[in-house]
């Protein structure tokens, strides 16, 4: 039992209420760079036990603002709070919306899950606007969730 990873429930989780943002330029490379840039904040921050659901969501966040839009730049960020890790990722290309769920994909299909996986290792998730030009696909993961 990895006893490093316990807390006691009153105990301040730290760098809860820290909120890390990077932007990045939309490029093939950049779901590596953002998942490892995701882990690395959870990880310096206390919240190890998240590490690869985190790297799992983030990964095929950002590789959907990749690949299913043309935005310059993507942005992430994870904002810490005592119950819960958020992670946003933003674009500029509010009229492409994910497909989610993964309905309806064959069994040998090489694509189409992302956010079905996104769905089935976040404790909450959604894609939402901000404004006329931002899109914002965000999930939560809970310490024990999952």
């Amino acid at each position: 039992m990895n006893t490093s990873a316990l807390r006691h429930v009153d105990e301040p989780v730290p760098g809860a209420g820290l909120n890390y943002r990077m932007v990045a330029p939309s490029r093939a490379d950049t779901p590596r760079i953002a998942r490892d840039w995701v882990v690395s904040v959870l990880r310096s921050a206390g919240y190890a036990g998240l590490e690869e659901r985190a790297r799992l969501c983030a990964s095929e966040v950002v590789t959907n603002a990749y690949r299913h839009t043309d935005t310059a730049e993507i942005a992430v960020e994870v904002t810490l709070a005592r119950d819960r890790v958020t992670v946003y990722v933003s674009d500029c290309a509010p009229e492409r919306w994910p497909q989610g769920g993964g309905g309806g994909l064959g069994a040998y299909a090489t694509c189409g899950r992302g956010l079905a996986l996104v769905a089935a290792c976040a404790d909450d998730w959604a894609a939402v606007a901000q404004g006329d030009s931002v899109k914002v696909v965000w999930f939560s993961l809970v310490p024990g969730g999952g």
